[in-house]
């Protein structure tokens, strides 16, 4: 019992610290854009998120264990997609909810059934949709609105050089981590050099959302400006490389993992359009962590049929 528990500790310190490395950067672009409210809701994060893991590992007698990074990945991730100035009790809110409601409950990181990153943001988007939502901060010279906001409003952009490369660098208005579209191709370069495999859902997902953006497009632009605006608005890629990737709630199967991608991107693109929240990707990736299980289930009774017949067929040609 205790190598398994030394076994998990390595694989969750392996997980997680790949997830805080690449943390770094989109924090890093936060604090450049936003200054001081973007420090102060990361931190207040964190804090929150320690404080209540350590408190209740000493609730429920088990051994806080400090190298443990799922919790500082998940306050920092739930940070990245709030407004830089918004009140500090909602990130606080949201931190509490992930890791007493999901993390803590089931066991750790490791084995969450959904991404507490996830289910602690849509917890706060229902309860406090109107500040979740409101991004008030940033430079003067950044666009008036976010670009999901714009494209719930039908509202159209022509893409040019310029803003381009303002949507390229995450010169925008939205979620304070989340529009540096440079950071998240990084990325998705260095998942494919330590877990290639957590990369197949990704790849689902976005195609399906290019896919979406093309048949369904919800600006009056070129093909280019809604696979552009689709993709870089909200936390869209910023949910395809950090919450897609979560270990414990990724199918086992390759083919598996390519049909939670699609499941995801479906849902996430068909909500854009009909639900209440101008960025609804959480609640998706929620939908794809409940929807996970089940592919796992299906696939190993087609693998355990496929062995039982094999094996018939073997006694029969050897009769």
């Amino acid at each position: 019992m205790a190598s398994e528990s030394r076994n998990a500790s390595k694989k969750s310190l392996y997980v997680f610290g790949d997830y805080l490395l690449m943390l770094i950067f989109p924090s890093a672009i936060s604090v450049w854009y936003y200054g001081l409210p973007a420090l102060r809701t990361l931190g207040i994060s964190i804090l929150t998120g320690f404080l209540f893991d350590f408190i209740l590992s000493v609730i429920i007698y088990k051994k806080y264990f400090a190298a443990d990074l799922s919790t500082l990945c998940s306050s920092i991730m739930i940070a990245l997609m709030m407004p830089a100035d918004i009140p500090v009790y909602i990130p606080a809110f949201a931190c509490g909810f992930a890791v007493a409601v999901i993390k803590i409950p089931f066991g750790g990181g490791m084995k969450a059934p959904f991404v507490p990153a996830a289910s602690g943001f849509a917890f706060v988007a229902v309860c406090f949709k109107d500040a979740v939502f409101n991004y008030t901060a940033g430079r003067d010279y950044m666009y008036s609105s976010s670009l999901a906001s714009m494209l719930a409003q039908g509202r159209s952009m022509k893409i040019t050089l310029a803003n381009l490369m303002d949507i390229l660098i995450g010169n925008i208005r939205g979620p304070m981590g989340t529009g540096c579209i440079i950071v998240f191709f990084a990325c998705m370069i260095f998942l494919l050099i330590r877990r290639r495999e957590a990369l197949i859902s990704t790849a689902g997902f976005l195609v399906t959302c290019i896919v979406f953006a093309i048949i369904f497009p919800r600006t009056e632009g070129s093909i280019l400006s809604s696979v552009v605006l689709e993709l870089s608005a909200g936390s869209l890629l910023f949910a395809s490389v950090f919450l897609l990737t979560d270990y414990s709630t990724l199918p086992e199967y390759k083919r598996d993992k390519l049909a939670y991608g699609v499941f995801c991107g479906i849902i996430c693109m068909v909500m854009r359009r009909l639900a209440a929240f101008e960025e609804p990707v959480c609640f998706a990736v929620l939908l794809a962590n409940a929807f996970s299980p089940l592919l796992d289930i299906f696939t190993k009774r087609v693998l355990t049929f496929m062995h039982k017949n094999s094996r018939k067929k073997e006694v029969f040609s050897n009769e």
